[in-house]
């Protein structure tokens, strides 16, 4: 760890605005590129080779860093969309117990109103009961033009 301590402290100053990384860099290219003279002769390796050999890393380096900010956002978004889709998948299970729900009200409200319909026929079918729901029409009727002239 001290090693690392004296090593950081004894760097070496800017040589012509390049840091050691670029440095680094820069004397790596140059062996690649005497690399490339050594295999394929001194024509390949000239200084508009290692121009355009630069550009082209260059380009490659500024593509990766664009794809890689278009994958974050990608990312993003599909995050954002699972999110939604597990909103909306939550929302469907409750409005599926609430339409089961209204669906058993219904069905007892159903059993309801055949007992009662059942009933109304049994009364029906009697004299005093065909009077009693003349009666009870004729006092439903009235409640009803109250409730109209009221409103008014």
């Amino acid at each position: 760890r001290t090693a690392a301590i004296i090593a950081s402290s004894h760097r070496r100053p800017d040589v012509d605005g390049l840091t050691d990384s670029c440095m680094s860099a820069a004397m790596h290219q140059r062996n690649v590129d005497k690399n490339r003279v050594a295999l394929f002769g001194q024509g390949y390796g000239s200084a508009a080779d290692s121009a355009s050999a630069q550009g082209a890393a260059y380009n490659t380096s500024f593509m990766e860093r664009e794809n890689d900010e278009h994958i974050n956002l990608l990312h993003g978004k599909v995050s954002a969309l699972k999110e939604m889709t597990i909103q909306i998948g939550n929302h469907v299970k409750e409005d599926i117990n609430m339409l089961d729900g209204m669906g058993s009200d219904f069905d007892r409200t159903g059993g309801l109103l055949r007992g009662t319909m059942s009933r109304l026929d049994a009364l029906v079918q009697t004299k005093d009961g065909r009077h009693m729901i003349y009666l009870a029409l004729f006092v439903i009727g009235v409640f009803i033009v109250l409730y109209v002239f009221s409103r008014r």
